[in-house]
């Protein structure tokens, strides 16, 4: 029998533009300390995701990816170290990976979870996403790769939320009673948005292999 796979999709584009659409958008202002680098300063139609993630990787302690997302760009090698830290993190707490890509998909041979490990898994994978960066940089990544120019970043909050059921619908990974309320506004750390996205993850109330890809094409553009 085949042993069921376990995939992982970072944070989605829908994420980002929902996050922005609160006031957690916005982050502290901070004051650099003597010795230490002066605060980027950002612009672009993605400079407000660019200075939440900033702020927030800071706000964690996570220097390398303050360093990764200071000169506004993320380069596909960058995307890679990241990737390559979120998988050595998960192997040290026993969740080997076959492959994780900088975009963040990625898979493993995990066999049969209980709800024990099942929730073991939840934890560590949000642990070793901060840890690696990848939490602060794929989304952005991914972002930047797929809608340089903002365009569907640029949407309000209840036309991500509604763009985004309409597509899952249309690729029949929803039932016909879900709605945009059933999409949750992204909390001020992301992590509500992240345990949702977990519902098309194996175990999840909506996973199929099909529903998995119609959740990344969704959230990657739900035009198409």
């Amino acid at each position: 029998m085949k042993r069921p796979q376990i995939t992982k999709v970072a944070a989605p584009l829908l994420a980002l533009a929902l996050a922005c659409s609160t006031a957690a958008c916005t982050g502290p202002a901070s004051t650099p300390q003597a010795g230490a680098k002066a605060e980027p300063t950002f612009s672009g139609p993605w400079a407000e995701d660019f200075r939440r993630s900033y702020d927030q990787a800071r706000e964690n302690g996570n220097t390398f990816a303050q360093d990764v997302l200071r000169d506004e760009r993320i380069t596909e090698a960058e995307a890679t170290e990241v990737a390559s830290r979120y998988q050595s993190c998960m192997a040290d707490a026993g969740f080997v990976y076959d492959y994780v890509y900088p975009d963040g998909s990625a898979q493993m041979q995990a066999g049969d979870m209980g709800d024990a490990e099942q929730q073991r898994f939840n934890e560590q994978d949000i642990i070793c996403s901060k840890e690696s960066g990848q939490f602060f940089i794929t989304h952005l990544y991914n972002a930047l790769t797929q809608d340089p120019d903002g365009e569907l970043r640029n949407r309000t909050a209840e036309e991500v939320r509604q763009d985004l059921a309409e597509c899952l619908k249309r690729k029949d990974a929803v039932g016909p009673e879900f709605t945009a309320d059933d999409v949750p506004l992204v909390d001020a750390d992301g992590e509500e948005y992240l345990q949702f996205s977990q519902q098309f993850n194996p175990g999840g109330k909506y996973y199929s292999e099909q529903n998995y890809e119609s959740w990344i094409q969704c959230n990657d553009d739900p035009r198409k």
